[in-house]
């Protein structure tokens, strides 16, 4: 069985001045103890009252145990989660979830 590790969140408001939205959500969990994990892949959700419908944000599988979501809205609320990756491309379950991650407005 594939594990993965506790996630934790950090938002970050950062003035990039090109026009994007200037809030992002600094994610990094811990990493799995899983033999032959190869990388890990992030989850993100509309949270209203629970969190609604998971969808894959990275483009590619991440090798690190960390992730900048820079694609978050104003005053808007997420929920994460993070899954693991064998060699075999077999995904474990959502590590635990961060819910209720709330952007500010800007």
């Amino acid at each position: 069985m594939i594990s993965c590790g506790g996630l934790s969140t950090t938002h970050t408001v950062i003035d990039t001045g090109t026009g994007t939205s200037p809030h992002m959500v600094d994610l990094s969990w811990t990493a799995s103890t899983s033999a032959e994990v190869s990388g890990y892949n992030v989850y993100r959700a509309l949270y209203t009252n629970s969190c609604g419908s998971f969808s894959k944000i990275n483009p590619a599988l991440i090798t690190t145990t960390s992730y900048e979501d820079s694609e978050v809205k104003a005053s808007t609320s997420y929920c994460y989660a993070t899954t693991a990756v064998d060699t075999n491309n077999q995904e474990s379950e959502y590590s635990n979830i961060v819910a209720d991650v709330q952007i500010p407005a800007s």
